[in-house]
C-alpha cells in the first residue's frame, strides 16, 4: 500500500546542527529526503514507510565543489547537474561528469544528488562505480564529529551501509585524477535513455607509456554491492592493451559477479553484457592513449 505522504510528519531544518540534532532525537524513526527522486517513489509504492522525513534539501552548506589539497570534495546536496556543469569536476574527475550525464532525465540530473545517491545503496546506482575507481571516501558526521570512510567499506551488503542512525552523509572526496589516469564509464540499460542500469561498469588505468601500470574495474548491478574486478586488474598490470589481453581481463571480472534474474534481464545476460562492457571500456582507453 503507497504512503499517504500529506500525513508524515516533514521536519525541515535550516542548518546542519539543527538536522543533526534532529537526527541524533528521531534516530531511526526519521528518513532523510535530499532531492527526493528516489524516496518519493518508494513512498508512494510503500517501499518504505516511515512516520516521520527530515528534508534537508534547503541545507545549502551541503552543496559546493572545490578542490583542496589534491582531493576533489563534494558535497552531499550537489546535483548531478552541478556535476556536468562543473569545471572542477571536468578537470578533476571527468569520469564521474560522464556518469552523471547518464542519470535518468534532465529533471532527475537538477533535482537528484550524489548524497542521495549514495545512501539511497542501490548496486545499480551510476555514481557509485566511478567512485569506487576514483578512490572515493564518504564523510559522516552527528553531534558527536565526523569520520570517513572509503566508500568500499561503507556498503556491507544490499542497501545495508556503515552508518549509525544518527549520522548524515555530508560528503564524498576522492584524489584528484593525474595526467597519466584515463578513466571510462559504460552503462547497459533497456533503452538510451533514462533507464535503470542492467549493468554499469568503471574502468581507470594508470599508465607508465603504453603499459598499464594499474587498473581498477568496477561494476554495477551485477551483485549486492558494486564490486571490484581485481583479477581483472591484476591481469592488465604492466601489459599493453592488446586484443588478447583485454578479452582475457573482460573474461576475469566472471570471477568477481553474481548477478540475478530480474524484470531487466537475466543473470546470463548480465553476465554477458558485463564481460562486453569491460572489454569496450578497456578498448576506448587503449584507443585515447593511441590518440595522444
Amino acid at each position: 500500500m503507497s504512503a499517504t505522504l500529506h500525513k508524515l510528519n516533514v521536519y525541515s531544518p535550516d542548518s546542519l546542527h539543527e538536522a543533526l540534532r534532529i537526527l541524533g532525537e528521531k534516530g531511526e524513526r526519521v528518513k532523510v529526503l535530499a532531492g527526493g527522486t528516489d524516496l518519493i517513489v518508494q513512498l508512494r509504492a510503500g517501499v518504505v514507510e516511515p512516520r516521520e522525513i527530515l528534508n534537508i534539501y534547503g541545507l545549502d552548506e551541503l552543496r559546493y565543489i572545490e578542490i583542496e589539497g589534491g582531493r576533489l570534495r563534494i558535497g552531499a546536496l550537489t546535483t548531478y547537474m552541478d556535476i556536468i556543469q562543473s569545471g572542477k569536476v571536468a578537470k578533476a574527475a571527468p569520469i564521474l561528469v560522464e556518469a552523471s550525464k547518464t542519470v535518468g532525465s534532465p529533471q532527475i540530473q537538477s533535482k537528484g544528488t550524489i548524497g542521495g545517491n549514495i545512501c539511497n545503496a542501490s548496486p545499480a546506482a551510476d555514481s557509485l562505480p566511478p567512485l569506487y575507481v576514483l578512490n572515493a571516501n564518504v564523510v559522516l558526521q552527528s553531534l558527536d564529529g565526523r569520520r570517513e570512510i572509503p566508500i568500499e567499506r561503507f556498503y556491507l551488503g544490499y542497501k545495508k551501509m556503515d552508518m549509525r542512525p544518527e549520522e548524515l552523509l555530508v560528503e564524498v572526496n576522492m584524489p584528484v585524477m593525474e595526467d597519466d589516469e584515463d578513466a571510462v564509464f559504460l552503462k547497459h540499460g533497456l533503452r538510451l535513455g533514462d533507464a535503470i542500469s542492467v549493468v554499469n561498469a568503471a574502468l581507470l588505468v594508470k599508465w607508465s607509456d603504453d603499459t598499464v601500470k594499474d587498473a581498477r574495474i568496477a561494476l554495477g548491478a551485477v551483485a549486492p554491492t558494486v564490486v571490484r574486478a581485481r583479477d581483472a586488474e591484476e591481469s592488465l598490470r604492466g601489459r599493453r592493451l592488446d586484443e588478447n589481453v583485454m578479452w582475457d581481463a573482460a573474461e576475469k571480472t566472471l570471477r568477481h559477479i553474481s548477478p540475478i534474474t530480474d524484470v531487466r534481464g537475466t543473470a546470463e545476460y548480465r553476465r554477458e553484457i558485463a564481460v562486453n562492457l569491460v572489454f569496450m571500456g578497456l578498448w576506448e582507453l587503449a584507443y585515447r592513449r593511441g590518440r595522444r
